[in-house]
């Protein structure tokens, strides 16, 4: 433990645990590869989207030449350019991983930017083992400052936290992988928090996965700039007017000073945040999922009669990723449970094609759309009144005056429920085809990645340059 008598401060704290780094148990090593799959695949599934084209036509303008690969097409550039451009496609289609018990998505911000690097720096940043201890590094940071803040204040303002937050995490990530040292992690870190954005008011459009592909960027430039001399303030999460004040509510953290939570929070997360992670089975903001799930079980129980009303409730503050407003694209519609409960039920799944233009526009859909209404509640309206990190409750009343209700806390996909090897391999080669590539290539990154996740799978990523 450190000795606060000698008041060390937050951002100490969290360079300290960056520059230390941390083993990479064999189960986390396996959740590591993962992740990184998973990361890669709905990635390569963005690719030939329109916010993946003109982000790369843009990066063409910026980097001709580089050491770092973008995952859609091959070719090279420098990397920050390459964590720009893979960050963002990795959460353009709403598909990456997750972390359950709070709004973020770790891995599209994370591993753009630590591939990039490892490509750039090389020796011991491409090791397998440095690599893995790098995402675990940034995967507790993520969860020990969203405690820290704390994230549903945060939040509720309005930030998009896998942003603002994932830039701090990012730098940690980044310093690991890199071995530097706690005075120039401190100043990348003082750095990073100057370039602090992200807003969720632009969920549903394209620049709502550039928030991602933004925070690995100025991770990697915040990184790179510190270790040639450039400085910031090195005390700057707890300064008067810092991070942890602009961004949080220092009177509605846990208690304890700032620094001691985060210590405890980081070691907590550095082994626990495998059991708050894991895979979406759905194209689709998160916040759909439990009610997806709940959805497809009514469904099996009266597949073939429409309801003729649909209620769905969710824990309080459930809803606040979601549209409150009707949506009008396919991309919208990945924040609309409405949207989604109706294609659940319609069509029996939710796929990565129910969110195109054609898809979209079927009026079976939207004539079940006003039928469903989505609230939040305290207390679940069925079951017990304890849940874990959140639920959502699905009531579909039917003409015959029958009434069906699921409730779901726990989504087929988190780490509790885990996808199957062969589940994650469809979701690979459902990615990889979508993508416009061969199916074959799902293989080749899973054997690339699987027990030594790296940056070595960009060997296997087809050259396109169109």
């Amino acid at each position: 433990m450190a000795d606060y008598s000698a008041e060390v401060g937050a951002t100490e704290v969290l360079a300290a645990f960056a520059t230390a780094g941390t083993k990479a148990a064999p189960r986390h090593l396996a959740e590591v590869a993962r992740a990184l799959i998973d990361t890669v695949a709905v990635t390569l599934g963005g690719a030939g989207a329109p916010g993946e084209e003109i982000l790369r036509s843009w990066s063409r303008t910026e980097s001709t030449d580089g050491p770092s690969t973008l995952w859609t097409s091959g070719e090279k550039t420098s990397a920050s350019t390459a964590a720009l451009v893979n960050g963002t496609v990795a959460h353009l289609l709403d598909f990456d991983d997750i972390s359950p018990s709070m709004p973020l998505h770790p891995s599209a911000v994370l591993f753009p930017a630590l591939v990039a690097a490892a490509e750039s720096w090389g020796g011991n940043a491409a090791n397998s083992e440095r690599f893995a201890s790098a995402y675990i590094v940034g995967a507790a940071a993520f969860r020990a400052l969203a405690d820290v803040l704390p994230q549903h204040v945060h939040y509720a303002r309005g930030w998009h936290s896998t942003s603002t937050i994932g830039r701090l995490a990012c730098v940690a990530s980044l310093a690991t992988l890199g071995g530097f040292d706690v005075a120039t992690t401190r100043h990348a870190l003082g750095l990073v928090a100057s370039l602090t954005a992200g807003s969720r008011p632009n969920f549903g459009t394209m620049t709502k996965p550039l928030h991602a592909g933004a925070a690995a960027r100025d991770a990697v430039m915040a990184v790179e700039l510190a270790r040639a001399g450039f400085t910031a303030n090195p005390s700057e999460l707890e300064e008067p007017g810092g991070f942890l004040e602009r961004y949080g509510d220092p009177s509605l953290a846990p208690a304890g000073s700032a620094a001691q939570v985060l210590e405890e929070r980081l070691d907590y997360w550095s082994e626990s945040w495998v059991s708050d992670w894991g895979l979406k089975r759905y194209a689709s903001c998160y916040g759909t999922h439990r009610g997806i799930d709940a959805m497809l079980r009514i469904r099996e129980q009266r597949p073939n009669d429409t309801p003729v009303k649909i209620v769905a409730t969710l824990h309080t503050r459930g809803t606040r990723p979601l549209r409150k407003a009707r949506p009008t694209t396919g991309t919208e519609a990945k924040f609309s449970l409405e949207y989604t409960l109706a294609v659940a039920y319609l069509r029996g799944r939710v796929l990565l094609d129910d969110f195109t233009a054609e898809a979209f526009a079927d009026q079976h859909v939207h004539e079940l759309m006003p039928k469903i209404s989505v609230g939040e509640s305290d207390v679940p309206p069925i079951g017990p009144e304890e849940f874990s990190t959140g639920f959502t409750v699905v009531e579909a009343t039917f003409a015959d005056g029958t009434v069906l209700a699921e409730r779901v806390e726990i989504t087929h996909g988190q780490y509790a429920d885990p996808l199957t090897r062969a589940e994650l391999r469809e979701k690979v080669a459902d990615c990889v085809t979508a993508g416009g590539y061969q199916e074959q290539l799902a293989d080749q990154i899973i054997q690339a990645v699987t027990g030594a996740p790296g940056p070595g799978f960009t060997a296997v990523i087809p050259r396109r340059d169109s």
